[in-house]
């Protein structure tokens, strides 16, 4: 039996939304949310029943009250090996309230060991980062693992994560239907990189707010690790529902996505195709002393051959031939001259150098020599002085 606790009028209950793993394929966690009602019959929004605590001066009180009810609801059901998310007000981030020890002394009550909850903060809404810090501090020592909630929404900060460095960056929502909206979007391409970027440093990724099967999807291409949201999972006073459809919505998820990526990879190396077996053709005795021209010419000449160039064993730009053609309109014409360029920062030409005589494909990039989108081919000599041929193939 679920408990419940009173503020003022209204009666508190509990409901916990399942966080899924999409690897685990399972639930890792549960994110405990605040319904308070009316006689216990009527539903009030938890946001206007926080706005009366701040008229009162009781924020301190009811968030204390509501973190207290989560840990006892969550506890009478003992999921194993499930995270607790606790959301904290900002209020009690911003003036250190987190440290009287109610939080840490519910939590031993409940027999809830610490590493087992995820303190939510609401990054947007905290604008004094040194508390900030301070309080991410506490909960970590604490033995809890702290996660930004709502990142990307309104103001967030993006060099702050690097200073607080979250254990889980909480994406929030409009970054995912946004993303759904305009399947041939900037940001869809985008948030692959931008959810790598978190990972490096140092943060799991967890989207919220999934309703649909494409958001779903969206989530699945970005690479990131958790999901939460209603297609998977409502809020209830009960954890793992047998009514929430989340893990097996997972599996379908999974060979629906495996077979798009196939697809994908499938129609691009379609594309690919002539442009790698005429690359292979001209370098077929490809070799230090080769002459660069004929087989640039030749390359050179296809609809979609942006540039041809002979790189050495440094990187350095020794000869180049350009499709005038498809750059002549850009608007990086400051950048198409590329003589004495170096690009042995480029994987392309690592790669390359790293396996003589095996033809390189590079994943889709944005080229600094013309601002274009394009996949690169290179190939290196096995014999020294080492020279390595490269040709872009707009995407």
């Amino acid at each position: 039996m679920m408990k419940s606790s009173a503020y003022r009028s209204y009666a508190l209950h509990s409901a916990f939304q399942p966080i899924f793993s999409l690897c685990h394929q399972r639930t890792v966690g549960f994110e405990a949310l605040m319904r308070p009602h009316i006689d216990n019959t009527t539903p009030v929004s938890p946001l206007a029943l926080m706005d009366i605590a701040t008229t009162h001066g009781e924020q301190r009180e009811l968030d204390t009250l509501c973190q207290t009810l989560h840990i006892t609801n969550f506890a009478l059901q003992k999921p194993e090996r499930r995270w607790l998310f606790l959301n904290l007000d900002p209020n009690t981030v911003t003036r250190r309230w987190y440290d009287d020890g109610k939080l840490l002394g519910a939590l031993e009550q409940a027999g809830i060991a610490p590493e087992e909850v995820v303190i939510e903060l609401l990054e947007g809404r905290i604008d004094d980062e040194p508390a900030l810090l301070e309080a991410i501090n506490f909960f970590r020592e604490m033995g809890a693992m702290v996660a930004l909630d709502d990142f990307g929404a309104g103001h967030s900060n993006f060099d702050r994560l690097w200073r607080v460095t979250p254990d889980i960056i909480k994406l929030d929502r409009t970054l995912i239907t946004e993303a759904e909206q305009h399947r041939g979007s900037r940001l869809r391409r985008i948030l692959p990189n931008l959810v790598s970027l978190m990972h490096e440093a140092g943060s799991l990724v967890l989207c919220e707010g999934i309703e649909t099967e494409d958001q779903a999807m969206v989530a699945m291409e970005a690479d990131v690790d958790f999901v939460q949201g209603f297609y998977f999972g409502y809020p209830r006073d009960r954890i793992d529902h047998p009514a929430d459809p989340g893990s097996q919505r997972l599996s379908s998820l999974s060979t629906r996505h495996a077979s798009a990526l196939s697809a994908t990879e499938s129609r691009e190396l379609a594309q690919l195709r002539p442009y790698i077996a005429a690359f292979r053709a001209e370098t077929a005795h490809f070799a230090s002393n080769t002459v660069f021209p004929a087989i640039a010419n030749a390359l050179i000449g296809l609809p979609r051959t942006a540039r041809v160039y002979l790189l050495n064993e440094s990187g350095a730009e020794i000869d180049q031939r350009t499709n005038t053609e498809l750059t002549r309109h850009t608007r990086a014409a400051s950048i198409l001259d590329s003589a004495g360029g170096i690009w042995y920062r480029r994987p392309y030409f690592r790669a390359a150098v790293e396996a003589p005589g095996q033809l390189q494909v590079s994943r889709p990039y944005l080229s600094s020599a013309g601002g274009y989108m394009c996949v690169t081919l290179s190939l290196a000599t096995a014999e020294l002085p080492r020279r390595v041929i490269c040709c872009d193939v707009l995407a």
